[in-house]
């Protein structure tokens, strides 16, 4: 027999090569990665070769690893995609929130389990992960209405099984005491509301004072882990505020944020994986042979998760009229058990609530519906077609061009350009220009060592990105050229913000590029990091924009929005004003558009409406003599003004 692991190094090491391995064979054989582990964790574990033992080293990375599974639930949950088909996501999320929850408690019944247990089996039922929605992207028809309507009701579904489970711990805690129930409602709506409105203000006071990865990185953390252990104290499970955390943090930074990109990133490469690890150990698939009563649960547990989460999507297909594929594609990305399902049953084990025969069989079940998921969706999602939005046909932050050149603005500048690119799914081109002088060729290790900055910068490898390096006779023909070259759809720079844009600018590399470009420009004096701004607000004066642009620049608003994850406020002309107001309801967002009438003196009516942490936009079309008559020096006295960021969006003309 081989015999238990102790020293910390050797344990290490065991955890670290499951986590590597059983993953990249079960997608060698078309399987989740979340499969191969918890097999891994089955076969190491006390009930497999006996390796590793569940307390200890493993049993503490697996608590921390349940806090990230959860704060991850919370950032994942798509609120915009809630909004654009809430109706319809709301009927279904219902549907296949109700129905499992019901056949759920029945089947608990009937294992003899507590009406507290059985709650929280509906509850397990209940809730479902997208695991195949990977598919659905790359086949491009995440777009779909029964793809997006799954994707909403998932937000409802989710929330709703962490409720049952808050309410079902506290509950268990105190033993029904009297008045704990009211007490205990009462404490999660103060906590709740505290750390959605609390949190975010906090966020963006922190990140607007202190800059730098490993801060922001640590500050999440301690955030993470203070709302876990709140919860804790008011008597419910960590796994509540840990969700709770990763929705305030869902509204309070940009979703592409290097931030959350160094978080999840830990808990992706290392505690959720060692929590599926032990989820593994926990298990005993050998306890089917000990008679037809377990053989029963298991057989009882997985038609449950199949035949509620069937049903809620037939009856969705009825009422809204869906073809056959996008049934069967809202059934398989719906049945999938993973993410919310496996806390709660390994919560449900822990708290007595749950038999060890229940937990093997769910535990199974699990692996059942993450391997017939993405089956049945690989199979009948290439036959949906994808839904159809202006958005599809908006080119403006497809192909962006970003020349740097100042080391102390080109990390401000590079994140905006990679958030508005994953916002539209483009590409970002970060250009340097060396000049060649006397036929050589000036500063070519200042080049490189820029471009060598931007990876790290953008912390992000799902973003397009393509370095330019390029030698040219001025700095202006070289960002012109490049633009031309590689098709790039808008030029972001940065300025100073010293002068007045129009004057200061004759002859200079940044008034080549505005007055000499086919593109629109995007100027910006970005002072304050992105992470901090919380609020979008455009300015849009009397005749500075022409008509043919003021779609451009509801699609400027909405990116916008997406990217940094905001809210915005337009102050428009009155001429400008039913226009604006029309096309912000066709607009997709994910957070609120409010449209004000410029009113009295312009500046002085911008700055009563905005402060430090606040974005500002102008934008303006047409030629310099026309910029100049319409706005004049507003960009220059805005920046002297305000200390905040200040960006110019001019179209040609």
């Amino acid at each position: 027999m081989i015999e238990t692991l102790n020293e910390p190094v050797a344990i290490f090491l065991v955890i670290m090569a499951v986590i590597l391995i059983t993953p990249i064979l079960s997608e060698k054989i078309r399987l989740p990665g979340i499969v191969g582990i918890i097999l891994g964790g089955m076969i190491i574990g006390p009930h497999g070769i006996n390796l590793l033992k569940i307390e200890g080293p493993i049993e503490f990375l697996a608590t921390a690893g349940l806090v990230y599974l959860m704060f991850s639930a919370g950032l994942e949950v798509d609120i915009q995609t809630f909004k654009r088909v809430r109706g319809r996501a709301l009927i279904f999320g219902v549907l296949t929130y109700l129905v499992p929850q019901v056949l759920g408690m029945w089947l608990g019944r009937l294992l003899g389990l507590s009406w507290l247990g059985s709650v929280l089996l509906g509850s397990a039922f209940s809730s479902h992960t997208l695991i195949a929605f990977p598919i659905v992207t790359r086949l491009g028809v995440a777009r779909n209405e029964a793809v997006a309507v799954t994707a909403g009701a998932t937000v409802l579904t989710d929330i709703s099984a962490f409720l049952v489970l808050a309410v079902v711990l506290g509950v268990q805690a105190q033993n029904l005491q009297a008045g704990f129930f009211i007490q205990l409602i009462g404490l999660l709506v103060v906590y709740t509301l505290l750390l959605l409105f609390g949190l975010p203000r906090i966020g963006k006071f922190f990140f607007r004072r202190f800059t730098g990865r490993a801060v922001e990185f640590q500050f999440v953390l301690v955030i993470l882990f203070v709302a876990a252990l709140a919860a804790m104290k008011i008597g419910v499970h960590e796994v509540v505020g840990a969700f709770l955390a990763g929705l305030a943090i869902n509204a309070t930074l940009p979703h592409r944020s290097p931030v959350i990109g160094h978080v999840l990133f830990m808990g992706e490469s290392l505690f959720i994986p060692v929590f599926l690890l032990y989820s593994g150990m926990l298990t005993d698939p050998l306890v089917f042979l000990n008679g037809w009563k377990t053989i029963a649960i298991g057989i009882g547990v997985t038609a449950v998760a199949y035949v509620s989460k069937f049903i809620a999507a037939w009856v969705t297909a009825r009422i809204f009229h869906y073809s056959r594929a996008e049934f069967w594609t809202a059934f398989g990305l719906s049945h999938a058990q993973a993410a919310v399902t496996i806390p709660t049953l390994v919560i449900g084990l822990e708290i007595g609530l749950f038999s060890t025969e229940l937990f093997n069989a769910a535990i199974l079940m699990i692996l059942f519906t993450s391997i017939t998921s993405p089956m049945v969706v690989q199979h009948f999602a290439p036959q949906l077609v994808n839904g159809h939005t202006e958005e599809d046909h908006s080119p403006l932050f497809n192909r962006i061009l970003v020349p740097i050149a100042n080391p102390q603005t080109q990390e401000h500048l590079v994140t905006l350009g990679g958030l508005l690119a994953s916002a539209q799914q483009g590409e970002l081109m970060v250009l340097n220009v060396t000049r060649l002088t006397n036929s050589k060729a000036v500063n070519l290790n200042l080049q490189r060592e820029l471009l060598a900055r931007v990876p790290a910068i953008l912390n992000d490898p799902e973003v397009n990105l393509r370095l330019l390096p390029r030698v040219d006779t001025s700095y202006a023909r070289g960002i012109l050229h490049a633009a031309m070259e590689n098709n790039a759809s808008i030029i972001l720079i940065g300025w100073r913000g010293k002068a007045t844009l129009e004057q200061s600018l004759m002859g200079t590399t940044l008034d080549e590029v505005i007055w000499g470009s086919h593109l629109p420009v995007l100027v910006g004096k970005l002072s304050v990091p992105i992470n901090s701004v919380q609020r979008v607000v455009v300015v849009i004066p009397s005749n500075t924009i022409l008509p043919v642009t003021i779609g451009r620049t509801m699609e400027l608003v909405s990116t916008l929005s997406k990217a940094v994850n905001v809210p915005t406020l337009m102050l428009v002309d009155r001429s400008y004003q039913e226009k604006m107001t029309g096309l912000a309801k066709t607009i997709e967002v994910n957070q609120p558009i409010e449209i004000r009438q410029i009113e009295g003196n312009l500046l002085q009516f911008i700055l009563h409406q905005v402060d430090e942490a606040d974005l500002i936009v102008v934008p303006s079309s047409g030629s310099r003599k026309i910029f100049q008559s319409k706005l004049g020096d507003l960009p220059e006295r805005l920046t002297q003004t305000v200390a905040g960021n200040v960006m110019v969006l001019h179209y040609p003309q």
